[in-house]
């Protein structure tokens, strides 16, 4: 993935029909939270989460993909943010703290996961007691992001974190092209 597409990936996600700002309210991240950005892309929401908790916090951006990660990390520095730590996967590993992470975020991922129930299951060891899992994704619907199968079946996500120990607190309807889902474990 070249730097420049990862560049888009970061216009597109800051660009007003996104709805950063709004999406970003509505985690309501404190001073001192620990967020995981799973799938970080170009870095745009991990920058922005790493600004909202503060340097007592931290933000996990994770992806499969180490030149992600290097773009990433050379972002925060510039931006001159040093909470920010770089995770890759391997094989569904997640070398994030056990018990120590308040909210798992994931925008336009969840599509991509082949086996979304038991990947869930494993990142409930690392969410605290009231952690949160904020899921964005592209509604299923006749238009070209279906097509590719880069959209996901709300119904389907909804049964799969049921399944995989989630319950539903709360579901955005303010995005015009993406469900804004947030569940939490129990």
């Amino acid at each position: 993935m070249s730097y420049f597409f990862l560049k888009l990936l970061n216009r597109n996600a800051g660009s007003k029909r996104s709805k950063p700002e709004e999406i970003l309210k509505h985690l309501n991240l404190r001073n001192g939270d620990s967020v995981a950005d799973i799938g970080a892309g170009g870095g745009y929401f991990t920058l922005e989460f790493a600004r909202r908790v503060g340097p007592s916090g931290k933000v996990y951006a994770v992806d499969v993909r180490l030149k992600i990660l290097d773009y990433v990390r050379n972002q925060a520095v510039k931006a001159g943010l040093g909470n920010v730590v770089p995770v890759l996967i391997r094989n569904d590993d997640f070398l994030l703290p056990e018990n120590g992470i308040d909210l798992i975020f994931l925008r336009n991922v969840y599509h991509h996961l082949q086996r979304p129930v038991s990947y869930f299951q494993k990142l409930r060891h690392h969410l605290r007691k009231d952690g949160r899992v904020a899921v964005v994704d592209y509604k299923k619907g006749m238009n070209w992001i279906s097509l590719f199968g880069h959209s996901v079946n709300e119904e389907q996500l909804m049964q799969n974190m049921k399944m995989a120990g989630y319950r539903s607190v709360e579901s955005l309807d303010f995005l015009p092209s993406q469900s804004f889902h947030v569940f939490q474990a129990g």
